[in-house]
């Protein structure tokens, strides 16, 4: 799903910020692993001083470069972004995690195998930030039919996630040195139609109430929140 505009990453955003209850103004550097194309980028770049962008995908590299590299009209110039072409496991590998950092995974984690998880879970539980991975909700009907309906998202690549269960996914991320701080489904309305009504700015706060449904419909939410820091780590 290709987002122009941050109006989509910002709502997304303010719920994480809900949800997590450490404050993430105290980050100085963001971390999204698997930028794709940017659609929750955005709102990193408005929150965070300094971010990297890490996507494998050449072509999808060449499009956040264009949205987010110099001469861009999206960031604040007050913020700086660093696109690296290069899988999770390879930037891991070969970069040190700064103090202060976090680190963001959306719609990642079920394009991977069980090995490339291993890896990367590995590799995060030996650095000092916290990770925030968001998939799809595996219980969500609407999203059997949003693969059915949209030609760019073919089972193949995603039915992984239908497996992703929050204890399966937890004892995974707990095998590999990873502590589950935090479980939460949200984001009660379709991703469509979600980007369809926030092109209304008025929509937002009605949209931020309708958000308390999910406590009595959680099969309804599209996604779930895993949030993690290493096991050793405080």
């Amino acid at each position: 799903m290709y987002c122009s505009d941050g109006n989509f990453s910002e709502y997304i955003y303010s719920l994480v910020d809900r949800i997590i209850t450490d404050d993430l103004k105290q980050y100085d550097n963001a971390f999204e692993l698997g930028a794709g194309m940017g659609r929750f980028s955005f709102a990193l770049l408005s929150h965070f001083p300094r971010v990297w962008l890490v996507e494998p995908s050449q072509p999808y590299a060449e499009i956040l470069e264009k949205l987010f590299g110099n001469n861009r009209a999206t960031a604040p110039p007050t913020r700086t972004v660093t696109i690296v072409n290069s899988t999770m496991e390879e930037f891991l590998k070969i970069n040190n995690i700064p103090k202060k950092s976090i680190i963001f995974s959306y719609h990642l984690l079920h394009h991977l195998s069980y090995e490339q998880r291993k890896e990367l879970f590995t590799s995060l539980a030996e650095t000092n930030a916290p990770a925030v991975f968001i998939e799809p909700n595996p219980f969500n009907p609407l999203i059997i039919l949003q693969l059915m309906l949209y030609k760019d998202m073919r089972f193949k690549n995603e039915f992984q996630y239908l497996t992703f269960t929050k204890n399966k996914l937890s004892r995974e991320l707990s095998q590999w040195g990873l502590r589950v701080l935090m479980h939460s489904r949200f984001c009660i309305l379709p991703p469509p139609i979600l980007r369809l009504a926030l092109k209304q700015p008025f929509f937002v706060k009605p949209l931020l109430l309708l958000e308390k449904l999910k406590y009595a419909l959680p099969m309804m939410c599209a996604y779930q929140l895993f949030y993690c820091k290493g096991e050793n780590k405080h």
